[in-house]
């Protein structure tokens, strides 16, 4: 059964100490609770039925427990466990409550430019970073699942429901793990087009894929639009996106600064962002759209250098 199709619990309940005060979200695999715990502090708890996915609810936790620091771009795990406590029908996930709205919720109600854009996708391409160095994989960054904090407009990775780390079970049958279409990256088209008749094909999500797709993001919040025209029956076309570069952007888009699309010609890559370059990328991205010089990845003076001056 679907977590969509469970009457959500009434607010009141009390579960580990805190009781529920609203439903903040659902999904496929559970319901996200707004709670307050004895001492009045918010949190944020998503209930996973255990029927429905009790092994990916304690892989979120673990992964949780992985990147248990606290970090300005990314939502702290601040508990787990079963409810009730007898005959357990939900694993609870127990998480820093962000009061925000997703990014692309936050691009459309504010009047964002291209720096605003960039200093965004850097917050995330840090909480990635922090992500692989714990050798875990989000797999399914996108828009929906990066807050964006009123308190001060940083931005914040979360929801890691179908995330992966080195050594977990594999809970998805098929070729493709969970995510979503759009942010696919080639690496994992072409093992599909390349194994789709192999029998226990299985395409182990990596490094890459995350920021493959934190590029898709990059490129529909400066552009406006997706980086491929949709395929057949509205689907993703693979071809494109393994043969085919997007627009440049300063096609799509004549307000984003000719400074942006050098900064990726000079690192002979097209949009979304080569895996390998992708946090360099945006960082002297973020340079040039203040005016100062980047510098490469060993600190020395780079060609971007050269570009400065196309973002005044």
């Amino acid at each position: 059964m679907n977590a969509l199709d469970m009457p959500p619990l009434p607010p009141g309940t009390l579960i580990a100490g805190d009781v529920v005060e609203a439903v903040l979200g659902a999904g496929g695999f559970g319901i996200v609770y707004q709670v307050r715990g004895p001492e009045g502090r918010r949190s944020a708890l998503k209930m996973v039925p255990v029927e429905r996915g009790e092994d990916r609810a304690w892989r979120e936790a673990l992964i949780g427990s992985r990147l248990s620091l606290q970090h300005p771009n990314l939502a702290r795990v601040l508990g787990v466990g079963s409810w009730p406590a007898e005959d357990p029908r939900f694993v609870y996930l127990k998480q820093e409550l962000v009061d925000g709205v997703t990014l692309d919720v936050w691009a459309r109600e504010h009047a964002v430019d291209t720096h605003q854009v960039v200093d965004r996708v850097l917050e995330v391409a840090r909480a990635l970073a922090v992500v692989h160095e714990a050798k875990v994989v989000h797999r399914d960054v996108k828009e929906a699942n990066i807050l964006v904090r009123r308190s001060d407009g940083q931005a914040m990775l979360v929801d890691f429901g179908v995330g992966y780390y080195a050594g977990a079970p594999t809970l998805t049958e098929g070729l493709f793990p969970p995510g979503t279409l759009l942010y696919r990256s080639p690496e994992a088209w072409r093992f599909g087009r390349e194994n789709k008749d192999v029998p226990g094909a299985h395409y182990r999500a990596g490094v890459g894929d995350d920021l493959y797709a934190l590029g898709v993001v990059f490129y529909r919040l400066l552009m406006g639009r997706d980086p491929f025209l949709l395929g057949e029956r509205a689907g993703v076309d693979m071809e494109a996106v393994l043969n085919q570069a997007p627009l440049p952007p300063h096609l799509v888009n004549p307000r984003v600064p000719l400074g942006v699309e050098a900064v990726f010609h000079m690192a002979g890559i097209s949009v979304p962002l080569a895996p390998e370059s992708v946090f360099h990328m945006v960082r002297c991205t973020q340079q040039l759209s203040h005016g100062q010089l980047c510098l490469g990845r060993r600190g020395e003076y780079t060609e971007y250098n050269r570009f400065s001056g196309m973002l005044q």
